[in-house]
């Protein structure tokens, strides 16, 4: 639940937190880090950096509108423009979200016999991340390429003889089943944290971390979703469809 803007100036950082652990971030994007000012009001934070206690408030309700989506939309839209969204949310995972996990993370300091997996969390995001990052890079590289390029040539007979090859090279089919049959990224991390869960956790910077987390694992298995029913069906039929058109255009030359 939203603390009121009015009410938000004399709360201390610790409470609004504890409250609502996406107040974290809204902070974070103004420079401050909630875990080293848990015992500063938010009038006091804001008077220091030169801020509003209403621009905390406000980035805190932006973020709710900012991962909106439809479904129904994306389903109706061109399959260019169902890239571009999922491009989009790629960018906003490597270059906000994971970074400020990475960041709360590095930045733990927590009784390590109280958190016996503190030290494999430190050690296995940073891996996850690198290979978060490698993984979207080389399927915008390649899948979303080819398929942007079917795009295009449906209906356009030019340069239909080298996409007959490069066709040849790529199997979407394949490509869809792999991509839903295979663990979610965020499996080992998921088991490493039992789910997220907050049971055994009293520290308020290690549950900021499981939260967003947990935040994060849902918003990728959208994105997965996404993915596995609208752009690769939508594809497949697309290639099926150039594939057809080639043939013919052969056929009658």
């Amino acid at each position: 639940m939203f603390f009121q803007t009015k009410n938000l100036d004399n709360k201390k950082v610790f409470d609004i937190v504890s409250n609502d652990f996406r107040y974290a971030k809204a902070l974070d994007s103004f420079g401050i880090d909630f875990y080293n000012n848990y015992d500063f009001t938010i009038k006091e934070i804001c008077k220091e950096k030169g801020l509003s206690s209403g621009s905390i408030h406000g980035y805190r309700i932006a973020m709710d509108e900012s991962f909106d989506l439809d479904l129904n939309t994306l389903k109706s839209s061109p399959i260019n423009l169902v890239i571009e969204y999922l491009k989009h949310n790629h960018s906003y995972f490597i270059k906000n979200k994971l970074p400020y996990i990475r960041n709360l993370i590095s930045n733990l300091s927590v009784d390590k016999t109280q958190y016996n997996f503190f030290k494999d969390l430190k050690f296995i995001f940073p891996h996850f991340y690198e290979d978060f990052v490698e993984h979207i890079l080389e399927e915008e590289k390649y899948i979303f390429t080819y398929i942007q390029k079917l795009f295009e040539l449906d209906g356009n007979h030019k340069n239909h003889a080298k996409m007959f090859f490069e066709m040849k090279k790529i199997s979407l089919k394949d490509i869809a089943k792999e991509h839903l049959e295979e663990d979610s990224e965020m499996e080992g991390i998921r088991g490493l944290t039992k789910n997220y869960s907050l049971k055994q956790v009293t520290n308020l910077h290690l549950k900021v971390i499981f939260q967003e987390l947990k935040a994060f694992d849902a918003e990728l298995d959208i994105h997965s979703k996404i993915e596995n029913e609208i752009l690769f069906p939508r594809a497949i039929e697309l290639q099926d469809k150039v594939s057809n058109q080639i043939r013919n255009i052969s056929f009658l030359n």
